[in-house]
């Protein structure tokens, strides 16, 4: 019997547009993870990049993806990639301490919380200067924080997810 058509079935090679390596991509131009580097490809991200300050499914912008792979570091969003997220996928997800924390609108508040706590804050700019994790500023420990990400992508299992003891 002959399989049936999969449009989403990741079987074009194209080059991979982070680090050139050959990757797979389905009829809609999006990608597995690329065997060379990790990056999912998506067919917007160069437009994303200029227009959002982001990427999807993968969150750092394919300009700053690029230069991360060159210099041979880990693909790491910066606080500002994730605001960017937030303002356009409305759920967020990034580990810190072995924690899982969500930041979401909830009607036009935005929520930041984990399962010890919650704290609501007026818009983006209130949560950029006030969202702390015990005291300290999340944008100042930004560096320490783990797999930024779309709240739906966290669930992919992309990269390695820390424990959640």
């Amino acid at each position: 019997m002959e399989k049936e058509y999969d449009p989403h079935e990741y079987n074009i090679a194209v080059p991979c547009e982070v680090c050139g390596g050959l990757t797979f991509v389905d009829d809609y131009g999006n990608s597995g993870k690329c065997s060379h580097c990790g990056w999912k490809q998506s067919r917007n991200n160069a437009y994303m990049d200029i227009e959002q300050g982001i990427s999807y499914p993968m969150l750092v912008p394919l300009s700053r993806a690029r230069e991360q792979y060159k210099a041979g570091k880990k693909f790491k969003a910066t606080f500002e990639d994730f605001i960017n997220g937030l303002k356009f996928y409305s759920e967020m997800l990034f580990w810190h301490d072995g924690k899982v924390y969500e930041v979401y609108y909830k009607k036009n508040f935005v929520v930041f919380c984990n399962k010890d706590m919650i704290y609501e804050y007026a818009d983006e700019d209130e949560f950029r200067d006030k969202a702390n994790i015990n005291g300290r500023l999340l944008k100042d420990i930004w560096d320490e924080v783990v797999h930024p990400c779309f709240m739906y992508c966290g669930g992919e299992h992309d990269y390695d997810f820390p424990s959640e003891d």
